[in-house]
C-alpha cells in the first residue's frame, strides 16, 4: 500500500485518497459487515444492535447480495454468488463510500496537480479512475473456474462495478443514463 500513487505529494488528491482511502475504509468497513457487527466497541463478541436495526441491516445487505446474484460473468457463462461473496462487496461499498467523502471534504481539490495525459479528466473523473484501477489484474484470469466460484472477494470488474452502480456520484460524474447498468434506479445503501 505505500507504493505510488498512493502518497507521492506530486500526485492530485483525488488519485491519493482513491487509493489509500478506499483501501482503509474497506477495512474499516468490515467492522460494518455480518462478521464485525457481532463484537462491540471494546471488540468483545456481543450484539450490541437492537433487533430492528439488524433487520434493517439484513434488508440492505440483501439488496447487495441480490445485485451481485444478477451479474453474469461471461467467462463463466452464470452468475455470482452474492451470498459468498457479500461481506467483501459491502466492504469495498463502505470503503468507496468513505474515501469520496473524504475527498469531497478536501478544500484544495480545484488547485490540484494535474495528470500528464489526463489534463482532461475532472479531479472526480481522477478520483473513479483511480479506485477502478486498484482491481486491474489479470491474476484471477489463471485461476480455476471452481476455486474463483468459492471466494469471498468477487471477480474483480464486479467489485469495481457493483460499487460504482450503486454510487449517485460516479453516475452524475459519467452522465449514465438513468436504468442503466452503471445507473440503475435501485441503488444499494448500507448506511
Amino acid at each position: 500500500m505505500i507504493d505510488n500513487p498512493f502518497f507521492d505529494a506530486s500526485l492530485p488528491s483525488a488519485v491519493r485518497i482513491a487509493g489509500a482511502g478506499s483501501i482503509i475504509g474497506h477495512e474499516i468497513g468490515h467492522a460494518f459487515d455480518r462478521s464485525g457487527l457481532r463484537f462491540d466497541g471494546d471488540g468483545k463478541m456481543q450484539n450490541s444492535w437492537k433487533s430492528e436495526d439488524m433487520e434493517e441491516y439484513g434488508r440492505r445487505e440483501k439488496c447487495v447480495i441480490e445485485q451481485y446474484d444478477n451479474y453474469d460473468d461471461p467467462k463463466f457463462g452464470r452468475n455470482l454468488n452474492g451470498t459468498t461473496t457479500v461481506t467483501e462487496n459491502v466492504a469495498d461499498l463502505l470503503g468507496a463510500r468513505l474515501a469520496w467523502n473524504v475527498y469531497k471534504d478536501q478544500k484544495d481539490i480545484k488547485e490540484d496537480n494535474s495528470i500528464i495525459g489526463f489534463e482532461d479528466y475532472s479531479p472526480d473523473k481522477l478520483f473513479f479512475h483511480t479506485r477502478a484501477l486498484q482491481n486491474c489484474d489479470t491474476k484471477s484470469i489463471s485461476i480455476p473456474l471452481k476455486k474463483q466460484l468459492q471466494r469471498v472477494h468477487g471477480v474483480k470488474n464486479f467489485r469495481i462495478n457493483g460499487v460504482f452502480a450503486n454510487m449517485e456520484e460516479f453516475s452524475k460524474t459519467f452522465k449514465c443514463p438513468a436504468g442503466s447498468p452503471m445507473n440503475p434506479v435501485k441503488k444499494c445503501k448500507i448506511f
